[in-house]
């Protein structure tokens, strides 16, 4: 038995001592009102018999308390067990039995498998965003006119990474021409990446596991590369170890790009932000200049459509309309998909064709 669980145990049964003996003072002042009673005895409220009661009434509060902190020592204790589970599952043998137990423990530690809905959800129609999004009241100069509907994103703190990842996904897979030569240009960048990925200040992800995660997701690229309209079916609730996988890569990729062009933005940021890139289901603080390495550095634009209390701004990011476009919709709190309108297709095969 670990110190923390000995500590728990031991503060549970004090806590039980000063029940029992409150139970007692209860049980004795029962039985004197009653005697008391019998012979008509009226005792009229003193300063003295007033403070006894507040006092027994902070007692039942201690209790209540002392419950409550052991309660959450508790939860505390069985975290620190899944994350040791997480850590031994990297010392074993890779195979898909442990992926799928790292999986389960991470969204056990995460509280993942709670929310069981899609990571992306089918489109929706732009009627259905208008109200998602209230735009009549606030589309004045008309800056959604591109906007043919849009995709939900469950929100688990991930939601940057999944809006931003699926639709990039779908523009390598989109392209049936060239679509081998810039997922295997993709794939090669994932070769290159060394794996991390922080939860409560812990370190998750050891050599072992990292193979496999890599292992897992490339598999997966090359199968959709056949078959591209099976991306979303790979971004439902039913395919939580490639979705997994996705993202960790996606937020390594970033830290990646990060790591190697924050010069260029490290007047825009109050603090080094490599910690929140890499920690599962933590948001950025600072996602407007990660959105910009990243539509220079992955040679996109990037439409951003900032929703704000009084109205919204669309920021564009690397302009240039013959480039391949991520469309990105933001409530604070949130990203989601935007869905626009075709014309774009046309510009992202011409793009891609001038590249090769």
């Amino acid at each position: 038995m670990d110190s923390i669980e000995t500590l728990i145990q031991y503060l549970k049964k004090q806590i039980q001592e000063v029940r029992k003996n409150f139970d007692n003072i209860i049980d004795i002042i029962q039985d004197a009102s009653k005697k008391i009673s019998e012979f008509k005895i009226q005792f009229k409220p003193t300063e003295k018999i007033n403070e006894f009661w507040n006092n027994l009434a902070k007692i039942d509060e201690w209790i209540k308390q002392g419950n409550e902190v052991t309660k959450q020592m508790n939860d505390y204790n069985i975290l620190k067990e899944w994350q040791q589970q997480i850590q031994k599952s990297n010392f074993s043998d890779g195979n898909d039995k442990q992926m799928k137990e790292f999986i389960k423990n991470l969204e056990f530690l995460s509280g993942g498998q709670i929310l069981e809905i899609n990571y992306v959800n089918p489109p929706e129609s732009n009627a259905a965003f208008k109200k998602e999004y209230g735009t009549q009241k606030i589309d004045l100069e008309n800056k959604f006119r591109n906007i043919i509907g849009y995709q939900r994103v469950r929100g688990d703190g991930n939601c940057f990474y999944t809006s931003f990842l699926y639709q990039y996904l779908n523009l390598l897979l989109s392209n049936s021409k060239n679509s081998k030569i810039e997922i295997n240009k993709f794939i090669n960048k994932v070769d290159e990446l060394e794996l991390t990925l922080f939860f409560n200040d812990q370190s998750l992800i050891k050599i072992q596991i990292e193979n496999e995660i890599k292992k897992y997701f490339k598999y997966i690229l090359k199968q959709l590369v056949q078959n591209p309209s099976d991306l979303l079916e790979y971004f439902s609730k039913n395919n939580k170890q490639f979705y997994v996988c996705s993202i960790i890569i996606f937020r390594n990729i970033v830290r990646q790009i990060y790591n190697q062009k924050k010069g260029y933005i490290e007047n825009f940021l109050y603090t080094d932000i490599e910690e929140e890139i890499i920690t599962w289901q933590k948001e950025c603080n600072s996602n407007q200049a990660v959105i910009q390495l990243l539509s220079q550095e992955l040679d996109l634009q990037v439409n951003l459509y900032f929703f704000r209390r009084d109205g919204v701004e669309l920021e564009i990011y690397n302009q240039n309309q013959n480039l391949s476009q991520i469309n990105l919709l933001f409530r604070p709190g949130h990203y989601q998909i935007a869905l626009c309108q075709n014309s774009q297709l046309e510009r992202n095969q011409k793009q891609f064709e001038k590249q090769y």
